[in-house]
């Protein structure tokens, strides 16, 4: 997983640097253990790091640049002639990527993978491409008449006060300079968008793929009610993605919400971390249980996935700590049972705890008293397509690399 954001200002008196860190910022959902950025002043700097956004200082000033954060490494190259930056995966190399673009960008069409890219030239051009597949995603804004902003997210953009205009279409090619932007559809969609994405991975204030994240996730929550219903005292959802999962749970079934969490420190994504102790203790390092909140009440709990298990049972464990009665969990997605090839963090199947035991048998290893997964034909309802890549869930996956 990773977040990547392109900003060219359209006049050689801006520093960008700024701007380019926070956009980054604004993306570090998205992976946060490594970031990387190229700078264009008189040639193409680059620098990276094993630091987060916000702990990664850009020492470099220039008028244009490109920069990636990612839970992986780096994936931000510099050759020559230009700088590329990668969400997702190719099955062509950077470099060879790199001459394709120099030769003809419009040759970006015939690369083969699960990919959007920007490039940045040492003549001063932004070039951005989304796959056909649309299974990365990727928008398009700008900050008034000063600068054009690509970022994997609208979140990017709208950060340092940008506007978010558009979603880069699936088989879209953007070309940026400091006299204007020209795109150019190159190939037809051929939609295969990432259920993750509106699940997980996307932050609740997006827009993906022309969905507003908050109010689909409300929509799982009363989906969730629709398929399960469940006699409890309290619903509580595990900040920040599920909280309005269990929002919408609560509005359609009248049992109360209560806040079960209060964050104690950086917002850790323990799905994302490459540390098997961080995943252990992931959840005391971001939340703390709120004793008041379910002490003697039987909880359900709502969690937006369950990947291995150790996460939430941990979780579980320290709301009956804490003298919750009963403790029945939901998931907001379908199971997840096989890995993902498109460099989403799924493991593979031997490391999916869904994968390998029964409903009963996972709620006896997490300590809950029941579990509930949505049900496939759920996401599809809610999302309202059925035109979603959803390998991780079926074991099955649109996209040959």
């Amino acid at each position: 997983m990773g977040g990547i954001v392109g900003i060219l200002s359209y006049d050689k008196i801006w520093n960008i640097s700024k701007f380019l860190k926070y956009s980054l910022m604004g993306l570090q959902h998205r992976g946060y253990s490594n970031t990387s950025v190229a700078i264009l002043n008189e040639k193409i700097l680059k620098s990276d790091s094993n630091l987060a956004p916000e702990d990664f200082e850009i020492n470099d000033e220039g008028w244009a640049g490109i920069g990636y954060t990612g839970s992986r490494q780096n994936k931000l190259y510099l050759f020559d002639q230009m700088a590329i930056t990668i969400d997702g995966i190719t099955k062509e190399t950077p470099e060879e990527i790199s001459k394709i673009i120099l030769k003809d960008p419009e040759n970006l069409k015939n690369v083969k993978g699960a990919f959007s890219l920007i490039a940045l030239t040492k003549e001063g051009e932004i070039i951005a491409y989304r796959d056909d597949s649309g299974l990365k995603p990727l928008a398009l804004g700008g900050f008034g008449f000063d600068m054009g902003i690509i970022a994997s997210e609208m979140t990017g953009i709208i950060v340092i006060g940008g506007d978010f205009r558009r979603e880069i279409k699936p088989g879209e090619l953007v070309l940026m300079n400091k006299y204007n932007i020209e795109t150019k559809q190159l190939v037809e969609p051929k939609s295969s968008y990432c259920s993750i994405e509106y699940i997980y991975q996307s932050r609740i204030d997006s827009y993906v793929n022309g969905k507003p994240i908050y109010d689909l996730r409300i929509k799982i929550g009363e989906e969730l009610a629709e398929e399960r219903k469940i006699d409890a005292d309290t619903v509580i959802g595990v900040p920040e993605t599920a909280l309005p999962f269990a929002l919408g749970y609560s509005r359609k079934t009248g049992i109360p919400m209560n806040l079960g969490f209060t964050r104690t420190g950086s917002p850790i994504r323990t799905m994302l971390a490459s540390d098997d102790f961080l995943k252990i203790v992931g959840v005391q390092l971001k939340l703390n249980p709120i004793k008041s909140a379910v002490f003697g009440q039987r909880v359900i709990l709502i969690d937006d996935s369950m990947v291995t298990g150790t996460t939430l049972k941990n979780t579980v464990y320290n709301l009956r700590r804490l003298g919750a009665k009963e403790v029945h969990v939901l998931i907001g997605s379908p199971k997840l049972i096989s890995y993902c090839p498109y460099e989403v963090e799924v493991p593979p199947s031997n490391e999916l705890i869904a994968a390998n035991l029964s409903d009963e048998e996972v709620s006896r290893v997490i300590g809950a008293d029941s579990i509930y997964w949505l049900s496939l034909e759920g996401l599809y309802k809610v999302i309202g397509n059925k035109n979603l890549c959803v390998g991780c869930m079926v074991g099955k996956y649109p996209k040959v690399i």
